[in-house]
């Protein structure tokens, strides 16, 4: 006999603010297409979720107990690659989106973001792009734009990579960019790869970071 194949989301969320964590998961146990792994109350029980099991996204707050949602996602991005992290923050400051950046989140939404934009940013990142609300955009824009215009002239792109930089911070996947552009996968892989070495990235995440900071997208 096959065993049916499960289609469903596989959630966790971690933020010490009970009530919060009830309204999320409230929110999620009334769609099927969803389910929740677990809930943590700190960065060390968020971890200890992904270890035992399936957690394709994991909500992450911030300030927590024990260890800190910053210090989690990393060790779960490191150690984890199939679980996604969107960061769920009070915080709309540069300093912290920047941090969380770093450490491997695919994401950085507000916590009063509606339940349509978080399901829209957990298939974002599901889907291997990256979502941040358009609050948290605009300070990036507004707070990292100190790159000077020598700096832009050092890092020359094409206009096929500042098209395809614009895509990857809207949170395009690279099927869904290859098809805008009417060109091969294998042709998005490397201007992909080339612009992680000019701007020096480790991941797309990180690269749409320094692109925003550095001026490269309004």
């Amino acid at each position: 006999m096959t065993e049916e194949k499960d289609d469903r989301i596989y959630l966790a969320v971690a933020d010490d603010h009970t009530i919060l964590v009830d309204g999320i998961v409230q929110i999620f146990n009334k769609n099927p297409k969803y389910h929740i792994v677990g809930t943590a109350n700190n960065g060390q029980e968020s971890i200890d979720i992904v270890r035992r099991g399936r957690v394709d996204v994991i909500i992450m707050d911030i300030n927590m107990p024990v260890m800190d949602g910053i210090d989690a996602t990393e060790i779960i991005s490191e150690h984890f690659e199939e679980t996604k992290v969107l960061i769920m923050s009070m915080h709309n400051k540069a300093g912290y989106i920047q941090n969380a950046i770093k450490a491997g989140a695919s994401g950085y939404i507000l916590k009063n973001t509606s339940p349509d934009e978080l399901e829209e940013a957990i298939a974002r990142v599901l889907e291997g792009g990256s979502y941040f609300s358009q609050d948290v955009s605009t300070l990036m824009a507004m707070s990292m734009r100190g790159i000077t215009d020598e700096k832009k002239e050092i890092i020359k792109l094409s206009r096929q990579e500042k098209l395809m930089l614009r895509l990857l911070s809207e949170g395009f996947t690279s099927d869904e960019i290859s098809k805008k552009m009417d060109t091969s996968v294998h042709t998005i892989s490397s201007y992909r790869r080339n612009m992680l070495i000019k701007f020096g990235a480790k991941n797309v995440t990180q690269l749409i970071s320094i692109a925003i900071k550095d001026g490269f997208i309004e």
